[in-house]
């Protein structure tokens, strides 16, 4: 196994733990509903997210793209290695599950905002009724 591909590993490894920990913050503000703070973190995921890029195209050049990382993996005899690789599954998991929380919350908040709007300021159309006897608008 080549040090420079353990490096990656364990680099790729800590940004997904900052970028996991980034996304329990942005949780946080949503839920919080603080804007300013959620602008800065989202900016703070998509710098992380480029460093993410980056050492993946690292980790590819090094390995090449016509082999099984995973087989790669197993094939080794490092049980650091191993555990780091487990580890940076269960965290690309966490992150999935976070990501989706995360999102369903900001489109929840924005429907609601959208009904308030209706609510607060209707349609100016007139209400008609069309050949089923249901109001049109």
């Amino acid at each position: 196994m080549k040090p420079e591909l353990k490096v990656i590993i364990y680099e790729e490894k800590r940004v997904l733990k900052e970028l996991l920990n980034l996304l329990d913050m942005q949780h946080n503000y949503i839920l919080s509903k603080d804007i300013m703070q959620m602008d800065k973190v989202s900016c703070m995921i998509d710098d992380l997210s480029k460093e993410l890029a980056d050492l993946e195209l690292r980790r590819i050049r090094i390995i090449g793209q016509t082999e099984n990382f995973s087989k790669i993996i197993e094939s080794c005899q490092d049980d650091h290695l191993i555990t780091s690789y487990k580890d940076i599954k269960s965290i690309l998991h966490m992150i999935n599950i976070q990501k989706d929380k995360n999102e369903i919350l900001i489109k929840q908040g924005l429907f609601f905002n959208k009904k308030m709007m209706n609510l607060i300021m209707p349609s100016k159309k007139m209400a008609t009724y069309n050949a089923y006897g249901k109001v049109e608008r």
